[in-house]
């Protein structure tokens, strides 16, 4: 744990004499001495998270490639906010600061997925690990927070297919600072309850930043019978959200900072803050444009808020770039029948469905996608040169330039009436020669006979 001084570094711009809270028992940010506690218990907590993965080796589930069931009970019990009703069969997403904290290090490549045998997957902690060690402790608490806003796609960490938060954060923010709502936002029978109702544990996140503190409506969760759903009776605003929200709001908006929503609506590279022609939110209200359209580091917006010596610098931006080699995937339709095929960077994501479906012997006659984050249906997608949606087309996108990584899972899906579904492991990238003298994309191995295109009946 570090100690009270360096953990004291948000003190100064908050009134530290400011209970907002009727009931100080219900949140980890009130302390016995009446003051509001900033969230120091972030920053120390996901130390002991990292500290655990480094020094054990730690298998992923095959499913969601989420920490095997081992392992969570004694991460569990390092931090300070535990899943207290989780057993040995408890699943990571049940751990919802185990989930969030799993989902911060992967966004920012703290921790990555290697391949060890055919069919397993571990986490393996990355050099950035060591640079973030490197940080001021106020700098940790905003590489964090920039990982999250910027990094983290919202839905998949909600488990939704769809992203439920972007479209409405605006309002919930701005009804916070409104002088009407007394920094209270209670969630009834309204508009933003029925807009916000499955943002989920979305509220806690955003208390476990300390910019509010939720009410948790007990009589709704019993109500729902899931330990994985979270419902808020209402939010209040903590003396540090009241400096931090208005700065999200106005310079750090999500539509236009968070990336996987950005690729959701069919940028293939977005770049945080710069955004296209065009974008609208989802109240028609055009976003305001950076006139120099150049990238400004995420904390650069909070320096008037802290004092210069604590707050200098982040880790770099790994911005997803083109990456050049030989990438091989295997493409498995089940345990029993599976390919492996070899394309360099400079081929699109069309050439890969295409030696995708002359190995298994479809006809290419059916509209197909690639689920970039796993999740069959979710906007996270690169679809057929004829599919009507808004994602980019596969024949556009180029293999090296859509951030793959060794380990990565995706998912291909071939006619979307049928839904032949296939999971594709990325388990190579090789440096290669003149990627001038590309190879036609090869088959390497293929096992298995697959699915049968067409289902035919009998007796018709």
């Amino acid at each position: 744990m570090h100690d009270m001084e360096q953990l004291s570094f948000f003190d100064h711009i908050l009134d530290m004499d400011d209970n907002p809270f009727d009931n100080p028992q219900d949140t980890i940010w009130f302390k016995k001495q009446n003051r509001i506690s900033i969230p120091i218990e972030l920053v120390s907590d996901f130390d002991q998270f990292m500290d655990y993965l480094c020094h054990h080796s730690i298998q992923l589930t095959n499913t969601k490639s989420h920490i095997s069931r081992k392992h969570l009970p004694s991460i569990n019990e390092r931090l300070t906010i535990k899943a207290e009703e989780a057993t040995d069969y408890t699943q990571q997403e049940y751990y919802p600061y185990i989930h969030f904290f799993y989902h911060i290090a992967l966004a920012g490549q703290l921790i990555q997925l290697e391949s060890f045998d055919s069919t397993k997957l571990q986490l393996t902690v990355t050099e950035r690990w060591n640079l973030y060690n490197n940080l001021t402790d106020t700098e940790k608490y905003f590489f964090l927070l920039e990982t999250f806003w910027i990094d983290v796609n919202w839905a998949k960490i909600l488990d939704k297919k769809d992203n439920p938060v972007h479209i409405v954060i605006e309002d919930v923010f701005s009804k916070l600072l409104d002088t009407k709502s007394n920094n209270c936002l209670k969630l009834n029978d309204s508009l933003i309850s029925r807009l916000t109702f499955h943002w989920d544990y979305f509220f806690v996140y955003l208390e476990w930043f300390g910019f509010w503190v939720c009410e948790k409506d007990h009589q709704a969760m019993d109500r729902y019978h899931s330990n994985k759903k979270f419902i808020a009776k209402s939010v209040t605003l903590t003396t540090f959200g009241k400096q931090m929200i208005p700065i999200l709001l106005n310079n750090r908006h999500p539509q236009i900072w968070n990336i996987p929503y950005r690729r959701e609506n069919g940028e293939v590279n977005p770049i945080p803050g710069l955004e296209n022609d065009g974008i609208e939110n989802f109240f028609g209200k055009q976003m305001n444009k950076r006139k120099d359209q150049s990238f400004q580091p995420f904390y650069k917006s909070f320096d008037s808020l802290f004092i210069k010596i604590v707050l200098r610098k982040t880790l770099p931006r790994q911005e997803r770039i083109f990456t050049p080699g030989m990438y091989t995937f295997k493409v498995a339709y089940d345990k029993y029948s599976w390919c492996k095929v070899a394309l360099t960077a400079q081929h699109t994501m069309e050439d890969l469905h295409k030696i995708i479906i002359n190995t298994f012997q479809f006809d290419n006659d059916y509209l197909y996608s690639f689920f970039m984050d796993g999740i069959k249906g979710s906007k996270s997608s690169i679809v057929a040169p004829l599919d009507n949606s808004s994602s980019p087309i596969a024949s556009n996108v180029l293999i090296g330039s859509v951030g793959l990584s060794v380990g990565q899972r995706f998912l291909y899906l071939f006619d979307h009436v049928s839904e032949r579904t296939f999971t594709i492991t990325v388990e190579q990238i090789a440096e290669t020669g003149s990627e001038k003298e590309r190879p036609k994309p090869y088959l390497i191995e293929h096992q298995g006979k697959g699915p049968e295109q067409y289902f035919y009946n009998e007796k018709f």
